[in-house]
């Protein structure tokens, strides 16, 4: 009985199914390699329902049965050395053949060139001994490695957004599940993720390395925490902000990020002046519509779930800043989602500027430098968490104006009901209680709506 106390049930269960799907992946690739995508897919269902994820099993099953599927048409439409990069990347699994070849080269790399280090070799650290350790070749393999990162991704943003987020909800006691169920949704039906997952690329693991280094740091887990935030800055050299973005936001240390902020807009200040302000303030807006919906070849086939993506979050920013203006309960939320959504757009155009430059191109408002549909991907679960709230306090509305038409429509029957039963006429001089506040008027206690400002 003692031992079972220190046996995590599940934990065993998810190791041993680990190992259970990469030895599948060995050996189905070296039958099929479309044939392996399908069975690997296939096989990450049970892997899901290990993961305890919120009491809606039914609704997000159906969700992740949609990513799989995503996933499995990306995989069969997008070529995974799709750019230079991806290209750079997989030829790291051609030129080494043994993993004991790879890692001395890689470890040289970083020794020699730490302060500017590429992130070839680095990500290729976490790569390529999934491809060596499997005896894989096929740059479609990657495809497998990336859903593996996705799952962490999707559940480490939900396992911070059920035990961390502490913003005011609507109603805590049944809004929280919905939140929670709506945020992780959105990121596993996420076309720029499945499309980024379906590449030779180090986005995906961006990303997951951003909420697990935020996670460390909330769990004061500190050497583990440099470990990752090293790493991470390895891949991106700006890591190190959105993974702060996270603690803040969990955190609710508002005067805090704020400071970082500053610090941030001044440092670009500096550096490229109001121009560079403006760019990030356009920047802010532009990581929620991105690819541009106004932009109509954003509209064709490879890129039409991305787009529409893109208009579903216009959407939400909309709702967002009607709600942060109506209803005061929401501002502290959405006043730190726009700080940090400020400081990560800070970063990119510091690291924009200096990429335009460095080619001796012309700088000027609008000009961003590089693929944001990319670089949106690390702040991609708070804009989904973003989304949660938002659509949470919208279904808040519609039910209390919805409760407000049933009072009044009750307390008009029951005034009629009373003005038949005096004799009285209904064209008399006063008019009842409700009739003024169905117009839009005070009632008798002076307020008008359910408004909190």
């Amino acid at each position: 009985m003692q031992a079972d106390r220190f046996i995590d049930s599940r934990k065993v269960m998810l190791l041993g199914y680990s190992v259970l799907l990469i030895l599948t992946a060995k050996w189905a690739f070296a039958a099929d390699e479309k044939l392996s995508l399908i069975l690997y897919c296939g096989l990450l269902l049970p892997f899901f329902v290990l993961m305890r994820w919120p009491n809606a099993p039914v609704l997000l099953m159906v969700s992740f049965t949609a990513t799989l599927a995503g996933k499995a048409i990306y995989a069969a439409t997008v070529n995974p050395l799709a750019g230079p990069d991806e290209i750079h990347y997989y030829e790291q699994v051609t030129t080494f053949e043994k993993l004991s070849q790879f890692m001395p080269y890689a470890m040289e790399q970083v020794q020699n060139g730490w302060m500017n280090i590429s992130a070839y070799p680095v990500f290729g650290m976490l790569y390529m001994p999934f491809f060596k350790w499997l005896e894989l070749d096929d740059p479609l393999a990657i495809i497998l490695f990336n859903t593996v990162i996705l799952i962490l991704i999707v559940n480490n943003a939900y396992k911070l957004n059920e035990s961390r987020f502490a913003y005011a909800l609507p109603d805590p006691d049944n809004a929280r599940q919905p939140f929670i169920l709506i945020s992780v949704i959105g990121l596993m039906l996420s076309p720029s993720l499945m499309y980024m997952s379906s590449l030779f690329a180090k986005d995906i693991t961006c990303v997951w390395l951003g909420l697990l280094g935020a996670m460390l740091l909330l769990r004061k887990r500190w050497l583990l925490f440099i470990i990752v935030v090293l790493y991470s800055t390895g891949l991106r050299d700006y890591a190190v902000i959105y993974t702060l973005c996270f603690y803040f936001l969990y955190t609710q240390r508002i005067r805090t990020a704020i400071g970082v902020m500053l610090a941030a807009a001044g440092l670009l200040f500096m550096q490229i002046g109001p121009l560079g302000i403006i760019n990030a303030g356009m920047l802010s807006v532009f990581l929620f519509i991105s690819p541009n919906p106004i932009n109509f070849s954003n509209w064709e086939p490879e890129l039409l779930l991305r787009t529409l993506e893109a208009v579903f979050m216009g959407i939400i920013l909309m709702i967002s800043v009607y709600q942060a203006i109506v209803y005061k309960e929401t501002r502290k939320f959405y006043l730190m989602a726009a700080v940090l959504i400020f400081t990560y757009a800070c970063a990119l155009v510091l690291v924009g500027y200096v990429t335009i430059t460095g080619r001796e191109l012309d700088y000027g408002v609008g000009t961003i430098g590089d693929n944001m549909v990319r670089k949106k991907l690390p702040v991609l679960p708070l804009i989904y968490t973003i989304s949660g709230y938002a659509l949470v306090w919208c279904r808040k509305i519609f039910i209390l104006k919805h409760r407000k038409i049933q009072l009044l429509e009750a307390e008009q029957k029951g005034e009629l009901q009373q003005l038949n039963t005096a004799g009285m006429p209904l064209g008399g001089t006063k008019s009842p209680a409700w009739h003024g506040r169905l117009a839009g008027g005070k009632g008798d206690d002076g307020h008008a709506g359910t408004r909190t400002t």
